[in-house]
């Protein structure tokens, strides 16, 4: 009785799941826009990264939406490669546009396309008069970085 217990269990137990249920979970593996803008910000805070005052450099309404700058001794196009590797599986559309050499885009999780999150990165010796009361930010960092968190995007 025993054996046939067994032999049971495991049949049971090597039968493929249901297609629904491997759908079901293929789906869940989306990342939320919470676990996406938590995964940026884990992603900013490692060591390549430094998170500067941005209402400092570029005013009391910069912060607005959650916004907060970085910047770092990798290049421009070494930031825009991490960026971009991070959020291509859990963006719709993953399209940089070019301006003046800033890198800039807003991109809508897979999860929740009604949200956007947005991410630039540009030249910090390009801002010299950005960055004029921290000299040592201009000779210190190659690149700076934009982000603001997932917010619904409410089209004018």
């Amino acid at each position: 009785m025993k054996r046939l217990i067994l032999l049971t269990l495991a049949l049971v137990a090597c039968r493929p799941a249901p297609a629904e249920t491997l759908q079901q979970t293929k789906g869940s593996a989306l990342l939320t826009p919470e676990q996406l803008n938590q995964l940026i910000l884990d992603r900013l805070a490692q060591s390549d990264f430094q998170q500067i005052d941005r209402v400092k450099f570029y005013g009391p309404d910069a912060a607005a939406g959650g916004t907060r700058s970085y910047v770092s001794k990798l290049s421009r196009d070494e930031v825009l490669g991490i960026l971009s590797d991070l959020i291509e599986p859990h963006v719709v559309d993953l399209r940089w546009a070019d301006d003046y050499g800033q890198y800039h885009g807003g991109f809508r999780p897979k999860s929740d396309p009604k949200m956007i999150l947005g991410l630039a990165t540009s030249l910090v010796k390009m801002k010299t008069d950005t960055f004029k009361s921290a000299p040592e930010i201009l000779k210190t960092y190659q690149s700076d970085v934009l982000y603001t968190p997932p917010s619904v995007w409410e089209e004018p």
